[in-house]
């Protein structure tokens, strides 16, 4: 373990085994006073939060144009190790990880029962619908693949084309230099890797209610801890037995299943489906979401009385900043070959689209049987968000069948997200890590994966989503400035590309630097 970073372990760990002490010890109370801290932080911040979450998307539309984009990861002879298919597949599989399954059918039910006051629209009515699927839009698509793609290409140049260690800290090499690998790299470093513990601890939160709703819906076992437990065991087992198997037999695999499952049930849901107005319903969110994505992304549009913003978009962007900086880290390595351009276009544009269609079809279709039949809205509030997908099956032909697959693509979705960042993780801890020796330790990989499943267990058993929306916004918090930070070495990487001949400005030969 003499390559251990213990500056960077050790921190993480210690703060992570305190806040699980605190919340053991403490139960809901513990919970409720966090959560006060966090809602007072958010608020404070709402500004920069919200004009990160749309200048992420305006920065990387300009760079995607910009001379930059025609630089390839790794130099101009650089080969690619994934296919499009493969690459494309990765990228969205391990962003997504259970939210589009989550929140697809329940958010939207949210929306259209308690619209934003300062809007003026009144609950469950046509303005309501096309609301919440703007606002459904607005939170998944291009703004959350936005903060992804900045750290994501920044990290991609850093260690390609510029041969810096793997560290998140070699994305802010463009701004602070060689100041980049001493005490602010190494804190920064420690500080993205709290918050994706905290952020995938959260995301299996969601994932285990998800699963545990399932279960109870197919075979009709009683929920409760003890089937939480039990399936988060299984989870964590089986996303560190993938991060342990390596990229090409655990991640790729994983993906390109995974990718196949979304589409069949996309396909499913579509043909036999609640139908009714669903595609105008669509149609007419994605329209609002256009014309309205500037003013409600900035907040613009609500008052400061409204605490809508608190409680929706700004738990959204603190959640995907949680998962920024690992995001970037493993989606960077894999980028050998593609030209920045190519990056976004594959983890940026394509994610995004689908993301539209899946919302447009398990959205609308939430949106539609309420409009129906007035039955969902009663099972969010009595049964939990993770029912709601459920009762929607019920209603279709085959329900059972697609309760089934929905089961397996949660298990799986989570299990791929998770895989990839477990390997990110142990990466960070360790200083071995190259372009020709990519893999960190099993040891890390195990210790990581089971922290999160510990972290996830603890905090649903003893607050349900209450603990999950607390721990996403703890590690969004301090992945904030990182953020900005990435943001502005990518702007200066941008602005030089214009100034400068592009190889000048990024190296097209790869300098591995020892470690």
């Amino acid at each position: 373990m003499e390559k251990l970073r213990h500056q960077v372990f050790w921190p993480s760990l210690l703060l992570l085994a305190a806040g699980l002490l605190y919340t053991l010890t403490g139960g809901e109370a513990a919970v409720l006073s966090l959560n006060k801290f966090l809602r007072s932080s958010i608020q404070a911040l709402q500004v920069p939060l919200s004009y990160s979450a749309v200048g992420a998307l305006v920065l990387c539309l300009l760079i995607a144009v910009s001379p930059l984009g025609r630089v390839k990861i790794g130099g101009a002879g650089a080969q690619t190790e994934l296919t499009t298919w493969q690459y494309f597949s990765i990228a969205l599989c391990t962003t997504v990880a259970v939210g589009i399954l989550f929140w697809a059918t329940a958010e939207p039910l949210y929306h259209l029962k308690s619209p934003p006051t300062s809007l003026g629209l009144s609950p469950g009515t046509e303005g309501a619908k096309v609301f919440a699927m703007s606002t459904l839009l607005q939170h998944w698509t291009f703004i959350p693949y936005s903060l992804y793609a900045i750290p994501s290409v920044l990290f991609a140049l850093a260690f390609y084309n510029l041969g810096r260690p793997f560290r998140l800290s070699s994305c802010l090499y463009p701004l602070l230099g060689e100041r980049s690998e001493g005490f602010i790299g190494t804190l920064v470093d420690s500080v993205c890797l709290f918050a994706l513990v905290a952020g995938m601890a959260a995301s299996l939160g969601a994932g285990i209610l998800s699963l545990g709703g399932g279960v109870q819906y197919l075979l009709g076992i009683p929920g409760g801890q003890w089937l939480w437990i039990g399936l988060g065991v299984t989870v964590v087992a089986s996303f560190v037995l993938s991060a342990i198997s390596g990229l090409d037999k655990g991640v790729r695999i994983l993906s390109d299943f995974n990718t196949k499952v979304f589409l069949c049930m996309l396909l499913f849901i579509a043909l036999l489906g609640p139908g009714g107005d669903r595609v105008a319903t669509t149609v007419e969110g994605f329209i609002d979401f256009v014309i309205h994505l500037v003013p409600r992304g900035l907040l613009w549009s609500f008052d400061s009385s409204d605490s809508w913003q608190l409680e929706w978009p700004l738990f959204y962007w603190t959640n995907w900043l949680a998962w920024a900086p690992m995001t970037g880290l493993f989606l960077g390595r894999i980028s050998k070959g593609y030209t920045v351009r190519q990056m976004m276009f594959f983890t940026l544009i394509l994610p995004s689209l689908f993301v539209i269609f899946w919302m447009g079809i398990l959205g609308g279709s939430a949106l539609c049987l309420e409009s129906q039949t007035g039955t969902l809205i009663p099972i969010l509030e009595y049964s939990g968000p993770e029912s709601v997908i459920y009762a929607i099956f019920h209603h279709m032909p085959l329900g059972g069948l697609m309760a089934t697959i929905f089961v397996v693509g949660v298990f799986i979705s989570y299990v791929t997200a998770a895989d990839s960042n477990t390997l990110a993780m142990a990466g960070l801890c360790w200083s071995g890590v190259s372009t020709e020796n990519p893999n960190p330790p099993n040891s890390l990989k195990i210790l990581w994966g089971c922290l999160v499943g510990v972290l996830s267990l603890v905090m649903i058993c003893n607050t349900g989503i209450d603990g999950v929306k607390a721990l996403s916004n703890l590690g969004g918090i301090p992945a904030l400035f990182f953020e900005g930070a990435c943001g502005l070495s990518l702007f200066l990487l941008m602005k030089k590309s214009y100034e400068e001949d592009t190889d000048s400005v990024i190296q097209g030969k790869i300098k591995q630097r020892p470690h």
